[in-house]
């Protein structure tokens, strides 16, 4: 039923966290190594220049793939709850905790990478998770006021 405002900002959710697939997050600036963080997409590469040769490694960083993974797949899930309204709302609660620590799970990463002698950089995907929990919050108050209006028409009847 996409007819319902809160259904557009779930998809929007949706959009928004399955573009996190392709986006840069975070790039960390690491004395003699420039690295750029990409969580989200399998892998992040790491650039390190030695003696003038460049070389390419790739690191697998599963847990926030999957994290995401699960954010977009239940961001989609929950549009077609609209007929369970108080379902659709504890999954918009578990989402907005799940991009809570998706956040916070790739600041660490990046923190734990840099350690104190680097620098990092917020990217324009780090901004998204944020963005999905606006959304995913707006969509909550939607479905509160379903839940509301069905509640006082069945104080009417």
């Amino acid at each position: 039923m996409i007819q319902r405002l809160q259904s557009v900002f779930l998809f929007l959710t949706f959009i928004i966290t399955g573009l996190l697939f392709f986006l840069p997050v975070i790039q960390l600036e690491i004395p003699q190594n420039n690295t750029d963080l990409n969580p989200f997409f399998l892998f992040y590469t790491s650039k390190y220049v030695q003696a003038g040769n460049p070389s390419v490694f790739i690191t697998y960083n599963w847990f926030s793939m999957i994290l995401n993974i699960i954010i977009t797949g239940l961001a989609f899930f929950t549009i077609f709850l609209y007929k369970k309204q108080l379902l659709q709302l504890r999954m918009c609660l578990v989402n907005i905790i799940l991009m809570i620590g998706l956040v916070i799970l790739v600041s660490i990463q990046a923190y734990n990478i840099v350690k104190p002698t680097g620098i990092w950089h917020i990217e324009l995907g780090f901004c998204f998770p944020i963005i999905g929990i606006i959304l995913t919050w707006l969509a909550m108050r939607g479905i509160i006021k379903d839940i509301s209006i069905l509640k006082s028409y069945d104080r009417i009847r």
